[in-house]
């Protein structure tokens, strides 16, 4: 993270970047909201879910563990699982 940079404009970026991929690679028509659950919300399928989480690895250089992942259930916490792995 940059030094300049607040934790909270960080999160902002990862919100960004999830509704990048759900816009432009998996086809989502309106803004993801951070309570927007992933599944019920977003109807996004098991395909659709590893897109995002691939994409989000790839982009912030992470790594998401199966286990946290099957934890997160919304944007909001998907958002503060990278969050937590990119520091």
């Amino acid at each position: 993270m940059d030094e300049l940079q607040t934790p909270a404009a960080a999160g902002g970026e990862v919100l960004r970047e999830i509704r990048r991929v759900l816009h432009d690679e998996l086809g989502l028509k309106r803004d993801a909201r951070p309570e927007d659950d992933l599944v019920a919300d977003l109807q996004l399928d098991s395909v659709g879910l590893l897109t995002l989480v691939v994409s989000l690895e790839d982009r912030f250089r992470i790594a998401l563990e199966e286990q946290d992942a099957a934890a997160v259930r919304t944007v909001q916490q998907l958002a503060e699982l990278v969050e937590r792995r990119r520091c």
